[in-house]
């Protein structure tokens, strides 16, 4: 399907493709209004006092600065574990 030429306002390209940008890295990089700002922000606060799992997480890192993450757990030592026992995607399993 072909479009009529146009000039992208970002990069100053000639383009025959759909909308006034060339391509998504110039369409995205356009300054927001005040007003999508807003609104963005509005929905923004809106997930963060939902109480969802997710929205309670995001807010925990933004406050500590990711820094009262609990650290990863240690992954088991292969050495010594005795018959009947393998390391599977970092878990310790036992064979009954």
């Amino acid at each position: 399907m072909a479009y009529k030429e146009k000039t992208c306002p970002k990069c100053g390209s000639k383009h025959t493709k759909r909308g006034e940008f060339c391509s998504r890295s110039c369409g995205n990089s356009r300054p927001l209004t005040k007003e999508q700002k807003r609104k963005i922000g509005e929905a923004k606060s809106a997930w963060l006092t939902s109480g969802s799992e997710e929205a309670d997480v995001a807010v925990h890192n933004f406050v500590s600065g990711g820094n009262n993450k609990t650290p990863d757990p240690v992954a088991p030592v292969r050495d010594n574990m005795g018959s009947g026992r393998f390391v599977q995607d970092g878990d310790l399993w036992e064979e009954v």
